[in-house]
C-alpha cells in the first residue's frame, strides 16, 4: 500500500489527514493490533478511529508520531534558545535589548557592566540565585564558546558563593564573653562581717582551751 498522493475530500480531520498521506505507516499500526489493513484509505481511516475508540489515548499518541508534518510542527512550536529567559523560565527575553519582557532580566554582555548585571540579583532568594545559576550552567555548556556567557557563570557562582559564606558565619554559634570576677560594695561588707565573726569564734575557743588547762 502506497501513501495516497492525492488527497480527497472525505479527509477533513486530524486522523484523516494522516491516514491519507501516510498510509503505509497507519496499515502497518493497525496491523500490530492485529487487525487486517483495508486497502481503501477511506476504509482504513474508519478502522483506525475504530481502534481509537476502543484503545484510546494509546493509538491517538501513535498516530501523532505518524502525522506527515510532525517534524515541522515540532520546530515551529520549539522555542527559540535565544528568547529564554533563564531567571523566569519565559520565552520572553529580546536578544536585541538584552532585556527580558517578563520579569526585566538582562544577561551579562561583557562590556564591563559587571556591578550593574549583579545589582539585578538583590531581590532574588538564595534559592532562586541557585536556580539561575544551574540554568546558566546548562547554557554555557551547551555554548562552549560563548566567553561572556561562562563569565557570567563565574560572576553568578562567586555570588552564591559570598551568599552561602555569610550565611554560615550567622549560623555559627557566637563565642560567649568571659566573665570577669568582681565584688561588689555588699559582698565586701558581707565578708567583712564573715572574717569578724570567724576571729571571734576563732578567739573565744581559744580563751576556753586556756581555762581547761
Amino acid at each position: 500500500m502506497k501513501n495516497s498522493k492525492q488527497t480527497p475530500s472525505l479527509a477533513q480531520n486530524r486522523i484523516d489527514y494522516i491516514v491519507y498521506h501516510n498510509t503505509d505507516d497507519v496499515a502497518k499500526l493497525l496491523f500490530e493490533y492485529g487487525f487486517e489493513a483495508p486497502e481503501e484509505p477511506k476504509h482504513l481511516a474508519e478502522a483506525i478511529k475504530e481502534l481509537a475508540r476502543k484503545k484510546g489515548r494509546k493509538v491517538i499518541k501513535e498516530l501523532i508520531q505518524l502525522h506527515p508534518d510532525k517534524d515541522a510542527i515540532l520546530k515551529l512550536s520549539q522555542p527559540k534558545e535565544d528568547n529564554f529567559c533563564g531567571a523566569c523560565s519565559n520565552d520572553s527575553y529580546n536578544t536585541e535589548s538584552n532585556f527580558c519582557k517578563a520579569c526585566g532580566h538582562s544577561n551579562y554582555s561583557g562590556t564591563g557592566d559587571e556591578d550593574s548585571f549583579l545589582n539585578q540579583f538583590e531581590s532574588y532568594s538564595d534559592k532562586d540565585l541557585e536556580r539561575y545559576y544551574q540554568t546558566i550552567v546548562k547554557r554555557s555548556n551547551a555554548q562552549a564558546d560563548d566567553k561572556n556567557l561562562a563569565q557570567e557563570v563565574q560572576m553568578v557562582w562567586n555570588e552564591v558563593r559570598i551568599r552561602k559564606e555569610a550565611k554560615k558565619k550567622e549560623e555559627e554559634p557566637k563565642p560567649q564573653p568571659h566573665k570577669t570576677f568582681s565584688v561588689t560594695k555588699d559582698e565586701l561588707l558581707l565578708f567583712g562581717v564573715v572574717f569578724i565573726a570567724g576571729a571571734l569564734v576563732g578567739h573565744g575557743l581559744k580563751f576556753n582551751f586556756s581555762n581547761v588547762k
